[in-house]
């Protein structure tokens, strides 16, 4: 006869022991994301701008402490229990190539040339002659362990994300605030209160952010996660109609964080914001027209950026050009309408598919091997399915490239605004027309950063020294002293080499790959991954710091869990 299961109370309070370690694994991870993406951001020590930097460090330092201690203390208590509690998860390609990024930072910090000038581990540190980066070995290595603990123990809780919202509408609002000369916290304390500060664009910190190319990360993040969450989250899901009121509460709350950032983002003057934002739009599409009611929410959101682009304009024109009339932006008026009144149309008209997706079997048992929800079983026919969505970006692209081809020729002519220099810059560099001035002198930063990477070609320079290997003769160049790369993929072949780089995207790319499978059944893996993604675009032109670039690896750790889509609801 077949052996009884056993149901003894030494059984059950194993099975407790279990659950106890599993929940306190969960609530580890959970306190870490909240730390770093919900809290850090609005951080600021009572010295406010001062040594900004290095008080968000401390903070993702202590949190990193904190956590780590609890991770600690439940591993010693497994090894009390049962030896065999320990993780055992087996590692995939993308775990592999994060382990081997560490290991090469390792080894440049090391034997960096730079150890004597500066301290490496920890990376360039306050002084009265230049501000601090702290982008050292430890930061480094601090991220790569943000990225295990979130994605072998974080489970998605919508809370953390409706945290997150109210976060970044806080943030974007103290920013919005400070433009109009609402300085509530005193973050300027050497500008005089007004309604506006005419050299608001001449101060390079913004909001509880710091530096605006900073921010423009930020706002990149907070726009698309929050976005694409109002956009594909669903109300028939299956959590049950008593939760409705809450998820349309939640869902206006993420529209309001979407277009309040945006707000920031254009009174800043992001452009790699900018082209996060665009670029990830632009490849969503798919994502976006796959039902009418997301296409509906996508015009929706695109209609609140319009509005708050408008009221900028308008203010402009009003108080500071001293304008009665604003005919100039009644288009923008008229976009506004259009798009809001054929997004409420689509949304009303329920969830029917715009164009099918490729039809699938998703398989009942246990996931696939790699740890990730298992993907659909692709027929024959799967790719004459994709061919609109496939139409769609090629002629968007074309598009593109014919605006930019005639406007760019208009603006050469009248070189004037912020707008017009973007898009003869993007003309320029269509007809393969570089300058060093281009990009607020980054094809000149680029172009003498790829000058010195021969020298030390295979391990860098070592983290955070690149102030230390740009050539002297080269260090000063349109009133600026260069201490990044402003280009985070740049930044780190300097730093780790050729083997940090390419362990870096294989990383990155490994993380996308596994996600974007999954993108379609997933609201929430959709939306951290357009945040992802949004994050890698804006960093080519953009730097590093320890004020937000731990969101990436948050949104990498996410991506990478074995738990997120299977437990997942929003």
């Amino acid at each position: 006869m077949p052996k009884a299961v056993s149901n003894s109370f030494p059984e059950r309070k194993k099975i407790a022991m279990y659950a106890k370690i599993d929940m306190w694994q969960v609530r580890a991870a959970r306190l870490l994301v909240i730390l770093l993406i919900c809290i850090q951001p609005l951080y600021l020590s009572p010295e406010r701008y001062i040594r900004l930097t290095y008080h968000k460090w401390s903070f993702l330092m202590f949190s990193m402490v904190i956590v780590l201690l609890c991770v600690f203390a439940i591993w010693a208590y497994r090894l009390t229990r049962n030896p065999r509690l320990l993780p055992q998860d087996k590692l995939r390609y993308f775990d592999w190539a994060v382990l081997l990024f560490a290991l090469v930072t390792l080894v440049s910090t090391i034997f960096s040339p730079f150890r004597d000038l500066t301290n490496v581990w920890i990376g360039i540190e306050e002084s009265a002659q230049r501000g601090g980066r702290y982008d050292g070995a430890i930061t480094q290595l601090s991220y790569v362990a943000i990225f295990f603990i979130i994605s072998r123990w974080y489970r998605p809780n919508i809370k953390d994300f409706m945290i997150f919202g109210v976060s970044a509408s806080l943030v974007a609002l103290i920013g919005i605030f400070q433009f109009y000369g609402m300085d509530f916290f005193s973050l300027w304390p050497n500008h005089l209160p007004g309604l506006y500060h005419e050299n608001f664009f001449d101060i390079f910190f913004r909001s509880t952010i710091g530096n605006v190319n900073i921010v423009a990360t930020y706002v990149t993040v907070a726009i698309l996660l929050c976005g694409f969450l109002f956009i594909r989250t669903d109300p028939d899901s299956d959590v049950g109609a008593n939760n409705q009121a809450a998820k349309c509460w939640y869902r206006y709350l993420l529209l309001a964080a979407s277009a309040l950032n945006f707000w920031l983002m254009d009174i800043s003057g992001s452009d790699s914001g900018l082209a996060g934002v665009g670029v990830t739009i632009f490849f969503a599409i798919p994502f976006i027209i796959e039902r009418r009611r997301y296409l509906g929410r996508a015009l929706i959101l695109f209609s609140s950026w319009v509005a708050v682009f408008t009221v900028q304009r308008l203010f402009f024109h009003v108080h500071i050009l001293g304008e009665s009339t604003v005919r100039s932006l009644w288009p923008f008026v008229m976009v506004y309408a259009l798009l809001l009144i054929v997004g409420m149309l689509l949304v009303k008209l329920g969830k029917e598919r715009i164009f099918e997706l490729p039809p699938t079997q998703v398989a009942e048992s246990e996931p696939e091997s790699n740890g990730l929800q298992s993907d659909a079983v692709r027929t024959p026919e799967a790719p004459i399915k994709w061919k609109l969505g496939v139409i769609l970006i090629a002629a968007t692209i074309v598009i593109g490239l014919v605006g930019v081809e005639i406007m760019g020729r208009e603006e050469a002519v009248r070189g004037e605004g912020f707008a017009s220099r973007l898009v003869f810059e993007a003309r320029e560099v269509m007809h393969g027309n570089l300058r060093d001035e281009m990009g607020s002198g980054r094809i000149y930063i680029w172009r003498h950063t790829l000058s010195v990477v021969p020298d030390r070609l295979l391990i860098g320079y070592g983290p955070d020294t690149f102030e230390f290997s740009f050539p002297r003769e080269a260090q000063y160049f349109m009133d600026a002293r260069f201490d990044t790369a402003h280009n985070e993929y740049l930044q780190i072949l300097v730093s780790q080499g050729v083997l940090g780089i390419l362990t870096y995207v294989v990383f990155l790319v490994g993380i996308f790959l596994a996600a974007v499978r999954r993108a379609f059944k997933n609201p929430l893996t959709m939306a951290v991954l357009a945040a992802f993604f949004g994050y890698g675009i804006q960093a080519f032109f953009n730097i590093s710091l320890p004020i937000v670039s731990q969101m990436l690896w948050v949104f990498a750790g996410m991506l990478a869990s074995r738990k997120f889509d299977l437990e997942s609801k929003v």
